[in-house]
């Protein structure tokens, strides 16, 4: 394999391992996250340093959670009362969103730790397990819409042949 495919692969692998450590943990722990780690045949020294880690995780966000819910209900209020100072708003706006920018970055940590317990193979059953999270989390974000963009003339050619057919109707 090529030194700049593999760079590829390894940029891509990192990316998703990005999306779904923010998605699995920005998600705000809501069991939203559908990495079954016990599916990857963890050792007995694995599967512990992963209990471990999601201990820390879920210690971590029951500490930060409920005080980025407490700034948003604030912000709210601010945003309802229309004698609210425009620059309190904006505070309280930018300190929702560090909050949840550092619980992001927490998350993020946490799945990268746990992918370094893991065995090489483990990594690349634990890569496909997190495209087919991704995959399924785009189609629940938007059920009705194309997952991939098709190129002009593509969807030009599928546009025509779709006219052909008279539609049934009055």
């Amino acid at each position: 394999m090529s030194r700049s495919k593999k760079k590829r692969q390894r940029l891509r692998f990192t990316f998703l391992s990005v999306s779904m450590g923010i998605s699995c943990g920005a998600a705000y722990a809501e069991d939203h996250c559908s990495i079954d780690w016990t599916k990857l045949n963890l050792t007995a020294a694995q599967q512990q340093q992963i209990t471990a880690l999601e201990t820390d995780w879920n210690k971590q966000y029951s500490e930060i959670r409920p005080v980025i819910v407490q700034e948003q209900q604030h912000l709210s209020k601010l945003l309802a009362d229309h004698n609210s100072d425009p620059v309190e708003i904006m505070s309280v706006q930018q300190t929702v969103a560090r909050k949840k920018e550092s619980l992001n970055q927490l998350a993020t940590a946490n799945y990268l730790k746990k992918r370094q317990v893991l065995t090489e193979s483990q990594q690349f059953s634990l890569e496909i397990m997190v495209k087919n999270a991704v995959a399924m989390r785009q189609r629940q974000n938007s059920p009705g819409g194309a997952t991939e963009v098709m190129p002009d003339r593509v969807q030009s050619l599928i546009e025509r042949v779709r006219n052909i057919w008279p539609t049934a109707g009055p």
